[in-house]
């Protein structure tokens, strides 16, 4: 995990040159992080995963093309949840051979162009999910991802594992899916799936996962084999500094032990860990409103720019862009312009005195799930984005006004 100090992370992710040229508020994402974590995970994990690690990039993370292209130049494969995240992943370079789709949901028209791209892996996510597949007589990549029933000690509302979420096939139906498997020439079986969750940080979570795949891998019926292992993501990242990082060498070393006997792929699907901590939310100080019991710092990004506070209670690093000559402080709250009371960053948080009308801010680790999750409530702008790379600042994702979307609308009648 990368910390910078004040002044580090003003010049990294270059506030003030890039807000001259581009309006706040907006996405500043540095491709130097997002590659430095990749090495972080392919440098903990390739030296003690004996088998052939792929990495499966979760796109819902950061759809953005240019952060597709930047991984897909790595060699980097995808995890999609939707056709649409499909076609963003094929047109960034991504080959179909690299593409994962998961999701509970899949449509005809999602399933019929995955097929059509013969895509590397579809994750079947329920037993009625594998008979509408069967029906359509298309050979067909196929893995069951598996519900564990555990719970991954998370935020409730990104917990997936547990009998009671909607995610994965209950292990007591597997005995008819592997009758449909059996008995369909068109369907290729690949292996298992599983996904507990995000911002996961008990590795002992996986451990339980694991072994009950390696189980599972020992006791398919006849006819069927195990070739590969997906075995999710779901990495924790620290937001702040008093927060201990993943333990990724543990985490290699639980998948070695449970599984070195497995001679086939494993696959790893990590979003956020590659992402968040290499994205800030830049933002400017609209009005500073004190009253008798509260100081509010209203910014010009809201809540249709970063979901995560009001979606997760998810607290983000707040920083100041600005060089404040004091040690004077001031508790204070940071809320956004949209009519929503949820619509705010940071409450009691400690920022310089001395902020003013006009300064930045820099809402930090808001490069996974924030750009992804934003909306045009409150008819506000859709967020512009801006990548650097080699020091280099490029404008990645134009912010798109609200009139301007009014060219979608109309009023026809059907027939």
């Amino acid at each position: 995990m990368t910390y910078f100090s004040q002044s580090e992370f003003v010049k990294t992710f270059q506030c003030h040159s890039i807000a001259k040229k581009v309006s706040t508020p907006l996405y500043i994402y540095n491709a130097d992080i997002i590659l430095k974590s990749l090495e972080v995970l392919k440098k903990n994990l390739a030296a003690q995963i004996p088998q052939n690690l792929l990495i499966r990039y979760a796109v819902k993370a950061n759809t953005n093309h240019a952060i597709l292209g930047l991984l897909a130049k790595q060699g980097i494969g995808a995890e999609v949840v939707s056709g649409g995240e499909l076609w963003r992943a094929l047109k960034a370079g991504i080959p179909s051979e690299k593409i994962v789709f998961s999701g509970v949901g899949k449509t005809l028209s999602e399933i019929e162009t995955a097929l059509d791209h013969n895509i590397e892996q579809l994750s079947i996510e329920s037993i009625e999910e594998l008979h509408f597949l069967a029906n359509l007589s298309r050979p067909a990549n196929i893995s069951l991802r598996i519900s564990p029933d555990i719970d991954a000690m998370t935020h409730n509302k990104i917990t997936t594992g547990r009998w009671s979420d909607k995610f994965g096939m209950p292990l007591d139906q597997l005995p008819s899916a592997f009758a449909i498997l059996q008995n369909n020439p068109f369907l290729q079986f690949l292996g298992f799936s599983v996904h507990l969750g995000s911002q996961i940080s008990d590795v002992n979570t996986y451990r339980q996962a694991f072994r009950l795949l390696n189980a599972l891998r020992s006791n398919v019926p006849g006819g069927l084999t195990v070739k590969r292992l997906d075995l999710g993501g779901g990495f924790f990242v620290p937001y702040h500094s008093d927060q201990s990082p993943f333990d990724w060498h543990t985490y290699a070393n639980v998948i070695k032990s449970e599984f070195n006997s497995f001679p086939g792929d494993i696959v790893i699907e990590p979003g956020r860990f590659l992402v968040a901590q290499a994205g800030i939310l830049l933002t400017k100080i609209l009005y500073i409103k004190k009253t008798k019991k509260k100081t509010f710092v209203v910014v010009d990004a809201g809540m249709n720019d970063m979901m995560r506070t009001a979606l997760y209670d998810m607290s983000h690093p707040i920083i100041s862009c600005e060089d404040m000559n004091t040690d004077k402080t001031q508790t204070v709250d940071v809320v956004g312009p949209v009519c929503e009371t949820s619509d705010t960053f940071a409450k009691d948080i400690i920022l310089p005195a001395s902020l003013k009308q006009g300064d930045l801010l820099a809402i930090t680790h808001t490069g996974a799930y924030g750009a992804s999750l934003s909306s045009l409530y409150n008819s506000r702008p859709f967020i512009g984005e801006v990548l650097i790379e080699n020091q280099k600042p490029y404008l990645v994702r134009q912010a798109v006004l609200a009139h301007h979307m009014s060219a979608f609308d109309t009023y026809r009648e059907l027939t």
